[in-house]
């Protein structure tokens, strides 16, 4: 298998209503399923890039001492970083890419909307939601400006 997370990602999601498969949702409308768990395709990610899932996190906890819901960092100085609305140990998983989160506006169910005119229908509320992408914001601006003081 040979699923890289980048920036054409919007989501991917498991869920009970997935059945042990693994919804990854694309920019251009494209949906496709896989039998791998959401930690697993960004553990893939992240190990092509020449690190880890286990460090990604320990990384970001570290640093910014988030204890939990800590966003995944891709690539900080692109902007490509995934936030959680689950634990991570949780069975059901969704991750959203921040560059594509346009914002999430409460009804029955928490209605997520993204920049290419997408949306999402997920029970976690749009407080928690919003706490999570500005994790992620938080992340990219520490991450990018200690990119920037070591480059220089």
């Amino acid at each position: 298998m040979q699923h890289f997370l980048g920036h054409e990602v919007v989501y991917i999601r498991r869920t009970n209503q997935t059945q042990g498969q693994t919804e990854i949702a694309y920019y251009d409308g494209k949906i496709e399923w896989v039998d791998a768990s959401p930690d697993f395709l960004l553990n893939h990610t992240l190990k092509m890039l020449n690190s880890s899932l286990t460090a990604s996190r320990k990384s970001v906890k570290e640093s910014l001492k988030f204890a939990q819901f800590t966003p995944v960092i891709i690539d900080a100085s692109q902007n490509l970083v995934f936030f959680p609305l689950h634990p991570k140990d949780s069975y059901e998983m969704c991750y959203i890419n921040n560059q594509h989160f346009l914002q999430a506006i409460d009804y029955e169910e928490t209605i997520i909307y993204f920049t290419n005119g997408r949306s999402l229908s997920v029970k976690e509320k749009s407080a928690h939601i919003l706490k999570q992408y500005n994790k992620a914001l938080q992340a990219t601006d520490f991450y990018s400006k200690m990119k920037k003081r070591f480059l220089q």
